[in-house]
């Protein structure tokens, strides 16, 4: 009997946040980052959208029906999930996020189709656990967190659609789409009894499909344009023949897509740029999962977000960590014979194209490049200390290390904007995440003192461990599903969907004030979760003058995967010389107590 979804029916429902105690935090928390002026705007502003039978009351009254009528499970995940598939702009970079995978083979001794089809087989084990219920329960301490995202993990993609996108799950297992010298091949990964074939019959088909000469149409191409040039040419491509049809349906319904890359990078950072986007040509990224295998045999994961969020990728990924050294190439009695049999189970797909899809791909690829060279990424690797020294100064690791991301920030413009970290709501059912906005009086305050050469040591101290207090309490907010960024963003949801039927014609004055945009405006938007098997992970930034960071709190390092457009490559620099610094000064200042 299975129990990955036993705790489901205990986890409670996220309610809709009070109204006015949301509108309070909204200008507590974009207060630091606002003049004096302008706070005093936006909470006029406030103060008009809260008046009785006003905007804000009609709007809440209609959130707060909505979620009951149609028996929302949580009435902030399909807006999470509209905010992704009403985006116009390419997956990559902007979208797609990535991992890097630490493994336990010997890259040196292992071949890319050995690690690959180690990969293929302990992936296949946790896609059974999923299938048969059999997943232990995700926890959080002692809390069970929601599972339904493992139903979006395997067999989905996202489909390309004029306006907004559409988001697909198939119950289809059997096989896998696999990309290499830009041809595209459908390979059986499950016999006819739904056995998981034997790892070394699979490592076969990989290394016939390595040994194919040429290269070929490049498909995956169409798959970086802007969403709604990629919908119109996905809509011509399946015009021209029931084979093009049949081709992307095999995609569609793929486990999920292996790309072995030709390229073999070594460097962190080279290989940090390979996973976000590559070269483009051997990647689907509509595809929920895209594994690759470089050439050296080096692995990651780059993985489309509308219905998974990270913290459901460190749990394959954990599992991937855990088993796939224990994968057999004992061919257990298999005979040669069956082994070149066994290649039927590969079939390459190939599309009808005419002209005019032969240059959207030539042009995809043009701007693919100019897209992918306009994105900067830098790896600092901190090492003096970790996690385990922070906490012995009795501070939350994560706060202190978001202090001083703010303190670079500061000494880099002379202020702060808008930061953003990500934090779970999955102890509710459905739960998605929500946006912890890290900018606060108590940050600002300790910024300042620790600038100010005349200011005490113990001035100093106090306002570090108050601003990280600060930083835990907002987290614990967020975590309850009492942040800011998603209920707003469900109110403005409400009026697109269902203004004009409770009289507001209008966007709201409050969405367009400043206080909520320049709060909304997140120049460094930032993640974080347990390192547990990932060497790495990061995405693009958010906000063209932003930065993306993800970063991971080890014992003893801490590591930081950077990203910004390139015409902000030397703040990057700066951004990065800065975070180092920083991080160093305040263990200073700790240390001295």
């Amino acid at each position: 009997m299975g129990n990955t979804f036993s705790c489901q029916e205990k986890l409670p429902r996220m309610s809709v946040p009070d109204l006015s105690i949301t509108c309070r935090k909204l200008i507590e928390w974009a207060e630091p980052l606002l003049t004096q002026e302008e706070s005093a705007k936006t909470r006029e502003v406030i103060e008009r959208f809260l008046q009785s039978g006003g905007e804000g009351e009609k709007l809440q009254n209609e959130l707060v029906e909505w979620n009951n009528q149609d028996a929302q499970s949580n009435w902030s995940s399909p807006i999470w999930r509209n905010i992704y598939l009403e985006s116009r702009d390419s997956l990559v970079i902007n979208s797609n996020v990535f991992y890097y995978l630490k493994s336990k083979l010997d890259e040196q001794a292992c071949s890319q189709a050995n690690i690959a089809a180690a990969l293929i087989v302990s992936v296949y084990h946790f896609i059974a656990l999923v299938d048969n219920k059999t997943l232990p329960v995700d926890m959080q301490k002692e809390l069970p967190l929601c599972m339904n995202q493992y139903n979006n993990l395997f067999s989905a993609i996202r489909i390309a659609q004029l306006g907004t996108d559409e988001f697909k799950v198939s119950s289809s297992r059997k096989h896998i789409v696999l990309m290499h010298k830009q041809r595209m091949y459908k390979i059986d990964i499950l016999d006819s009894t739904g056995s998981i074939r034997a790892p070394a019959s699979i490592e076969a088909d990989l290394e016939c499909i390595l040994s194919h000469p040429g290269k070929g149409q490049s498909l995956g191409l169409l798959t970086t344009m802007q969403r709604d040039d990629w919908a119109k040419s996905r809509t011509d491509l399946l015009q021209i023949s029931a084979n093009n049809n049949q081709g992307m349906t095999v995609v569609e319904e793929a486990a999920f897509v292996l790309c072995l890359d030709e390229s073999a990078p070594e460097e962190i950072t080279q290989v940090s740029t390979h996973l976000l986007h590559g070269d483009g040509r051997d990647r689907f990224f509509d595809k929920s999962l895209q594994f690759i295998v470089f050439k050296n045999g080096k692995t990651g994961v780059n993985f489309e977000h509308t219905s998974i969020d990270g913290s459901v990728m460190l749990r394959l990924i954990e599992h991937i960590y855990d088993t796939i050294d224990k994968v057999s190439f004992d061919n257990g009695g298999v005979s040669a014979e069956t082994m070149q049999a066994d290649f039927s189970n590969v079939a390459e797909i190939e599309f009808d194209l005419d002209d005019v899809l032969k240059q959207t791909i030539r042009s995809a690829e043009d701007a693919f490049s100019q897209h992918t060279a306009n994105t900067q990424t830098r790896v600092l690797n901190f090492t003096q200390f970790g996690k385990n020294q922070i906490k012995l100064f009795g501070v939350s690791p994560d706060a202190f290390v978001q202090l001083a991301l703010q303190l670079a920030e500061y000494k880099l413009y002379g202020k702060c904007h808008s930061n953003y970290e990500a934090v779970m709501t999955r102890t509710f059912l459905d739960g998605r995440i929500d946006v912890l906005y890290t900018v606060s009086p108590e940050s600002m305050a300790f910024i300042h003192h620790i600038l100010d050469a005349g200011c005490s040591r113990q001035t100093k101290i106090d306002s570090l461990i108050k601003a990280a207090r600060k930083h835990i309490e907002r987290a614990n907010e967020c975590r309850l599903g009492q942040g800011v960024y998603s209920h707003f963003m469900a109110l403005k949801y409400r009026y697109k969907e269902a203004g004009h039927l409770i009289g507001i014609t209008a966007l709201p004055k409050i969405f367009t004030d400043k206080g909520y945009l320049t709060l909304n405006h997140s120049v460094v938007c930032t993640s974080t979760t347990s390192d547990y098997g990932v060497e790495l992970a990061g995405y693009g930034p958010i906000v063209e003058d932003g930065y993306g960071i993800r970063y991971f709190k080890r014992c003893d390092s801490i590591c930081f995967n950077m990203t910004s457009r390139s015409a902000m490559q030397d703040k990057l620099e700066l951004m990065k010389r800065y975070i180092e610094q920083s991080l160093i000064e305040m263990a200073d200042l700790m240390r001295s107590r």
